[in-house]
């Protein structure tokens, strides 16, 4: 006779499959805080896949197409702006299938080798693909299809908007608008107050300020400056900010992230050696909550992650408009400053100016924090996984 315990190990787990494409970062961080929040409410109760999907297409080309977004980004974000714009103008997955069978059957093949229970996508240029292989299965209606829409507000791409989709999820009434204006059945839009931050940023970086300068070899007592521009770090903006810093003359120490971009990270190292100022520069870590823990103020692009999880540490932000944003980017920027949660630069002339006003104005400092007490919402990436494992036809176990 087998035992309950014996039992339960025999049971299939529910496998959820996580999917993405690399473009930017912000994509793949939302997926592994997705699967950390899973695995932190029910350990060892599901399993959990993070898949790219460009990758598991197998095909060069289809990896190209998706990868220009990254190089356009590097070489101008106004290129990648305008790519954005034709695609909410063309449908670019209903093109590409047909000149890429080999690429959309090596996909249809990893689906059908995963089994996914249910199939959660953070991006906005696959969703066309993947619910056409559950359809073409009959899959549609046995394996749920969650869409966690990693845009903040409103001018994002038509692709997040798939009506077929089971459930569909957002983080304002702005981009609930939006997925409607786009065909959405209202029905089908979950709003969440918040957004899917990996519980890492409040759970396990428990250190001081003070603490944290000193593991990452900092001085404890110098106001610190976080200069993050994206998964890209788009480096004549970084590289136009840290010369701007290192000029003004401030009493300061930075924090240069250069993301995934290696020879941005080699030429900011060189700049780093030949500074008097103490200035530390990392290429794409897993330690950002703690960098932000111990820093003063972060200057960062409006990406919707990193506003959110600037806002859970309380960390000031001067966000980025000397360049129009891109489309999806611009209503996180006015989302962000009319909530008093940062402050818009249009010069990188106004920086020194902008942290000396932080570091000298403890009352607008102190407001900025408080305003970010009453936005954020620790629970908001719990609530995605409680949404998403509802979907599951089994519904969720009991948790630990």
């Amino acid at each position: 006779m087998i035992d309950k315990q014996t039992n339960q190990h025999l049971v299939r787990k529910p496998k959820i499959l996580i999917a993405y494409v690399h473009t930017g970062g912000g994509h793949l961080s939302a997926a592994r805080a997705i699967e950390a929040a899973i695995q932190e409410r029910y350990p060892g109760q599901y399993d959990v896949a993070i898949v790219n999907v460009s990758v598991a297409s197998g095909s060069q080309g289809v990896n190209m197409l998706y990868e220009s977004y990254n190089l356009m980004l590097k070489a101008d974000p106004r290129y990648a702006k305008h790519g954005l714009k034709l695609l909410n103008v063309v449908n670019m997955e209903r093109m590409v299938i047909p000149m890429a069978r080999r690429a959309f059957n090596n996909v249809r093949r990893m689906l059908v080798r995963e089994r996914p229970d249910i199939i959660v996508s953070v991006h906005g240029m696959l969703n066309h693909a993947l619910i056409s292989i559950l359809k073409e299965y009959e899959w549609q209606e046995k394996v749920p299809y969650v869409i966690v829409c990693t845009d903040l507000t409103d001018n994002f791409l038509k692709g997040w908007a798939n009506p077929e989709a089971t459930r569909v999820v957002t983080f304002t009434d702005l981009a609930k608008r939006q997925m409607i204006d786009f065909g959405v059945p209202a029905e089908k839009i979950v709003v969440h107050n918040g957004f899917p931050v990996n519980p890492a940023f409040f759970t396990q970086c428990t250190a001081t300020k003070q603490e944290c300068r000193a593991q990452l070899g900092l001085d404890e007592k110098t106001f610190t400056v976080l200069v993050s521009i994206g998964g890209m770090a788009i480096p004549s903006k970084t590289t136009s900010i840290v010369k701007t810093l290192l000029r003004s003359g401030l009493s300061m120490q930075l924090l240069v992230i250069c993301g995934m971009n290696r020879s941005l990270k080699r030429r900011m190292h060189y700049v780093a050696r030949t500074t008097s100022l103490r200035m530390h520069v990392h290429g794409f870590t897993q330690r950002i909550h703690q960098m932000m823990t111990a820093s003063d103020v972060m200057i960062a692009k409006p990406g919707p992650g990193t506003i959110m999880e600037a806002v859970i540490k309380e960390l000031p932000m001067l966000l980025d408009h000397v360049t129009e944003p891109m489309p999806q980017e611009q209503g996180n920027l006015r989302y962000a400053v009319e909530r008093g949660v940062a402050m818009e630069f249009t010069t990188y002339r106004q920086l020194p100016h902008l942290i000396e006003h932080l570091m000298n104005s403890p009352q607008e400092y102190a407001r900025m924090q408080e305003n970010m007490r009453n936005m954020k919402n620790e629970q908001a990436i719990f609530e995605v996984v409680e949404t998403i494992l509802a979907e599951i036809p089994r519904g969720p176990l009991i948790t630990a």
